[in-house]
């Protein structure tokens, strides 16, 4: 008998959570007992490396973090073109990290074995907190954190799958938590959360996959929320991807289809049409937006990545191309910023347990295609 997801990856964790300065023991919450509902068993299970943007101005990335192979949580910060070396930051955790920076550091989110939410932070002075518990929900996913639009820039908003199948939100407003609240839905799959360029200008969108495989989005505002509302009768099978490193993403998503093939959907063109772009797609999906080239990478049936790229999300796309080597995980993709060409960045777990680098220095939808290989960030292994 398959496994669900979430069962997978807390089989793979042990029942201890380190901070970075001596142990902290979990203790089981008192709904912890309860069987969470059946979670995207039929996602890619591949570890999904998860880039620290600085969202203050034009994202710049930072660093990225990843489950290492010993279940603790792993962090390499970014000089220049090149990552550092991993550090390990302690603990056993349970699926992949999120991570966001804003004036009072970068701030990881962390599932425990516990399924409790943790929280960890690097000030800018270099300094680690340790793991603190955001007391209140017994999640069943990963949790997916953003720095809001519009807020003080100390504010950070997080998700998370609740055992009830819906996605809660908290939001970290002057030191202090507002406490979970639930936006209702029914997810199947990861949570992902963007900033939008829409009135009001503070909406987050967030993108779940449905009870029935179709894909949801709620806009969530200072204001209230809209609830969750199908985007047109596609069934995906994967996580739901935006681009990241766009100021304000979420106008374009892609996803695997029920088909195994890539799917686009472009939500500034009324109404809603997934267009697909075919393929065979074993991973979860990468997007990256630069000054008129927007990129899709996925994983193909022979472990390698491939890339489709557009000049702009409304235009067509011009054709898979391969990326040479292979890749054991989900992409992870970013560029310079939104407004001007720049170098393109890809990352990926390799065979050999690295996280690999692969660089283009030049993106352009025209091919071949111009990346380099694949460089391992040192350090311990990743899961």
């Amino acid at each position: 008998m398959t496994e669900p997801h979430w069962l997978r990856k807390t089989l793979t964790a042990s029942v201890i959570l380190a901070v970075a300065a001596g142990v902290l023991a979990l203790a089981p919450s008192a709904s912890a007992s309860a069987v969470p509902p059946p979670y995207a068993a039929d996602l890619p299970d591949l570890g999904t490396p998860a880039v620290a943007f600085n969202r203050a101005s034009t994202p710049v990335a930072t660093g990225v973090a990843v489950r290492g192979a010993d279940g603790s949580l792993l962090y390499s910060p970014r000089s220049g073109s090149a990552f550092g070396a991993f550090q390990s930051l302690g603990g056993v955790i349970v699926g992949d990290p999120s991570v966001v920076v804003n004036s009072y550091g970068t701030h990881f989110f962390v599932r425990g074995t516990d399924d409790q939410v943790y929280t960890n932070t690097i000030t800018p002075s270099g300094a680690v907190t340790g793991y603190s518990q955001v007391p209140g929900l017994t999640v069943t996913g990963d949790v997916e954190a953003i720095v809001p639009n519009l807020v003080p820039p100390t504010s950070v908003r997080i998700f998370a799958r609740g055992t009830d199948g819906a996605v809660w939100t908290n939001n970290l407003n002057g030191g202090a938590w507002s406490g979970w609240s639930s936006l209702g839905g029914y997810a199947t799959s990861d949570i992902t959360a963007t900033r939008t360029f829409v009135v009001p200008i503070d909406t987050i969108r967030v993108f779940i996959r449905g009870a029935d495989n179709r894909v949801y989005v709620n806009r969530v505002s200072t204001s209230g929320v809209t609830g969750f509302e199908p985007l047109a009768d596609l069934q995906v099978s994967s996580n739901i991807a935006v681009a990241e490193d766009a100021v304000f993403g979420g106008g374009f998503i892609a996803a695997r289809g029920a088909d195994h093939g890539l799917w686009t959907l472009n939500l500034y063109t009324v109404p809603y049409v997934w267009k697909p772009l075919g393929g065979t797609v074993t991973s979860d999906v990468a997007i990256s937006y630069q000054a008129n080239v927007t990129a899709c990478y996925v994983r193909g049936a022979d472990g390698a990545l491939y890339v489709n790229k557009t000049t702009a999300s409304g235009a067509p796309f011009r054709g898979f191309e391969r990326i040479d080597g292979t890749v054991t995980g989900n992409p992870a993709a970013f560029g310079s910023g939104p407004n001007a060409p720049g170098t393109g960045s890809l990352l990926a777990r390799l065979a050999s347990g690295s996280l690999g680098l692969n660089i283009e220095p030049s993106p352009s939808v025209l091919p071949p295609h111009k990346f380099g290989g694949y460089a391992p960030i040192p350090g311990p292994a990743v899961g």
